[in-house]
């Protein structure tokens, strides 16, 4: 019908009297095989419940982003307030509901190119490149309004949040998150 496919395919050659006179060709549809790769490329990178990038991710492009083309270079971590306290009275499917709800929050708040992983259970941080830190306390306050407004089971949204700023190449981008971490 026209459609592609991905394929894996094995080329034997035919030899009549020491010389190559065609092949035989197979072809193997691979469909499923290539979806599992995906699957698992796709959750290497990507937090399972949230859909948003892991602690992995976060840590490759905290590397590739430290450059000075980048600076101002902001970053935002951030805690989820009272989501031990929703999964031990209503269960981890609840907290669940309402970690990703928050995410969804997180996410309208920010850029498209800002990239934000769920680095622990209720732990979230933001890079922010060519971001200075006056740019990150209207950020925050965006972040802080979409969160106030998601709930779930009478349980209202609420995160703390802290942020750095690296102004000098020669700053180290772990420590800018430490202080991050620390403001939170």
């Amino acid at each position: 019908d026209g459609t592609s496919f991905p394929v894996e395919y094995r080329l034997k050659p035919q030899i009549i009297r020491g010389k190559i006179s065609g092949a035989v060709i197979t072809f193997m549809d691979i469909t499923d095989r290539k979806k599992a790769e995906d699957r698992i490329k796709y959750l290497s990178y990507h937090d399972p419940v949230t859909g948003l990038y892991n602690q992995t991710y976060m840590y490759e492009e905290l590397n590739r982003m430290d450059v000075e083309r980048n600076l101002p270079f902001s970053v935002i971590v951030g805690d989820i307030n009272g989501l031990k306290l929703t999964n031990d009275i209503f269960g981890h499917e609840a907290g669940d509901i309402l970690l990703k709800k928050i995410s969804q929050a997180i996410t309208r708040s920010c850029r498209a190119d800002d990239i934000i992983a769920r680095v622990g259970g209720d732990e979230f941080t933001i890079l922010l490149p060519n971001t200075s830190g006056e740019d990150v306390v209207g950020l925050i306050e965006r972040i802080h309004n979409e969160v106030n407004k998601e709930e779930y089971q009478a349980i209202k949204g609420s995160i703390s949040l802290g942020t750095a700023t690296k102004m000098d190449i020669n700053e180290d981008l772990k420590e800018v998150l430490k202080v991050a971490e620390e403001e939170m």
